[in-house]
Parts: C-alpha cells; sequence; structure tokens
C-alpha cells in the first residue's frame, strides 16, 4: 500500500515538473525571439570590413566568422543609431556583395551573396 502511495505521489510530482518546465519554455521562448529584435545603439564608422565586422561583434557580443578572402579589400558601410542587430548588419554589409546567415548556435556568418537569377 505505501509503496502504491509513493508511485502515485512521485507521478503526480513528476508530472507537475513536466508541466512547470512546459510552461516556462513556452513563456521563454517568445521572451528569446523578441530579444534578438531589441535594438542597440550602434556607432561603427565606415572602415576596412574585417575590422567592422569586429567592431560589430564587440558591440553586440555576437560570434562573427568571415572568411578573410571574402572581407580582403571591402569596406563597410558606417552603422549608427539605435538598430536591431539584423538592421546594422544589413548596413553594413550595404555594397559589398556579401550577406549573413545565423547559424543553429547562434554564429553569424558572413557569406558571399547569391546574384539574381534572370
Amino acid at each position: 500500500m505505501s509503496a502504491r502511495i509513493v508511485r502515485r505521489v512521485r507521478d503526480r510530482w513528476t508530472r507537475g515538473a513536466v508541466l512547470a518546465c512546459f510552461a516556462f519554455i513556452v513563456v521563454a521562448l517568445p521572451i528569446a525571439a523578441h530579444a534578438e529584435e531589441a535594438t542597440k545603439h550602434f556607432d561603427i564608422k565606415a572602415q576596412p570590413l574585417s575590422e567592422a565586422l569586429m567592431a560589430f561583434g564587440a558591440q553586440t557580443g555576437a560570434i562573427v566568422m568571415a572568411s578573410s578572402e571574402l572581407t580582403t579589400g571591402k569596406t563597410s558601410k558606417p552603422v549608427t543609431g539605435q538598430l536591431t542587430v539584423q538592421e546594422a548588419l544589413t548596413r553594413m554589409l550595404l555594397g559589398t556583395g556579401l550577406r549573413f546567415e545565423t547559424s543553429a548556435n547562434g554564429a553569424i556568418l558572413i557569406v558571399r551573396a547569391t546574384p539574381p537569377s534572370r
């Protein structure tokens, strides 16, 4: 009898813990998604693209990966003001023939922009 009571209490506790974790995830996901949309103040001057990307990483805390083959000889556009991370990086890369992608682990990858199809 006591084993049955212990099992029933444990099962209720387990269900409660699982429901609490699920509720936390449901609440936390929209908050995490919204955090990426939050604006930050940027003040990055036009400069060699590799240096601008390092400044961007320093201001955002983001990991930015770019091949020197892609960045050599390219100059960034200046990025100033209250912008989202995506807006700032898009402005910085204007006219470079490059774009960014975000990997599954959150790192930002700088890649060649694909030319428009004809």
